[in-house]
């Protein structure tokens, strides 16, 4: 993993435990990122000189300055593996990064102030690192999970939010057609059948029992 990938994701998890009010447990971090304490004290280093965060006794907090680069972070993650896949990730390479999202997702993608606006909102509210995160049709059959944000027009949300599929609400996969074909779900006891794109916006965070399944 390199340096870069490392202090991102090390970000996430500030912003993980800050939203749980957890102290911080740097052992806990290390074992996250795979790598030796004294690397995550590095980290922890360079992210306060960086103005990132600060420490407040046994509680690290993202500053404004973090949480704009967690946020873009997020963003582009979302971007490149659920929007564009490899064609997005081949355009990063030749245009670079994005610089406004908001002008990027309204222009380029057709979704409205309001829309973005309740993404940021929800992306900003989520438990636990974005790379943690899959679509509805990344499951598998049985494999149940926690909506964590929804993409889309103001349409598109509002219907998903009148089927029950809100950041929150606990999702099962019941049939995943082959060929793109729908992917039908059980939210709230109701089944639903949606389409692959239509399911594609949905956001969710397996759940512990089946993660490691």
């Amino acid at each position: 993993m390199s340096t870069e990938s490392q202090l991102y994701e090390f970000l996430e998890l500030v912003h993980k435990f800050e939203v749980e009010q957890r102290p911080i447990d740097l052992s806990t971090i290390a074992a996250q990122l795979k790598c030796l304490t004294c690397e995550v004290e590095r980290i922890l280093k360079t992210a306060s000189s960086s103005g990132l965060v600060k420490n407040n006794g046994s509680l690290l907090h993202l500053t404004d300055k973090g949480r704009a680069v967690v946020q873009a972070h997020r963003e582009q993650y979302v971007h490149n593996r659920y929007r564009h896949g490899l064609a997005g990730r081949v355009s990063e390479l030749l245009g670079g990064r994005v610089k406004d999202w908001r002008g990027h997702w309204r222009n380029r993608h057709g979704i409205d102030d309001v829309a973005v606006d309740n993404f940021y909102r929800d992306l900003n509210e989520f438990k636990g690192r974005v790379e943690e995160t899959s679509t509805l049709p990344d499951l598998r059959e049985g494999e149940k999970a926690v909506v964590a944000f929804t993409l889309g027009g103001r349409g598109l949300i509002r219907r998903l939010a009148e089927m029950g599929l809100t950041p929150g609400a606990e999702v099962m996969v019941v049939r995943s057609a082959p060929f793109g074909g729908p992917v039908e779900v059980k939210v709230r006891g109701v089944s639903l059948a949606l389409g692959r794109g239509v399911a594609s916006k949905v956001f969710v965070k397996v759940l512990e029992e089946h993660a490691e399944s």
